[in-house]
């Protein structure tokens, strides 16, 4: 979840940047976009993982039972 949130707050932080020095906004909003996609592939990572780990009786995943 730290690895998320981090993940969150440095895109952020790059669209600021993009926003305060205009002449290098490429720059930023590609190292924002970077950041979205690492947050993107933690979040699937993390649905899978919750997905594998659900007993096979279960009706729902373990992750929504509370297990995480």
């Amino acid at each position: 979840m730290k690895e998320l949130l981090h993940a969150r707050a440095m895109e952020s932080i790059c669209r600021q940047r993009a926003s305060f020095f205009p002449e290098e906004s490429w720059k930023f909003l590609a190292e924002a976009e970077m950041w979205k996609h690492r947050a993107l592939d933690l979040i699937i990572d993390h649905h899978v993982d919750c997905n594998q780990s659900a007993p096979p009786d279960a009706t729902e995943p373990s992750c929504i039972q509370g297990s995480h």
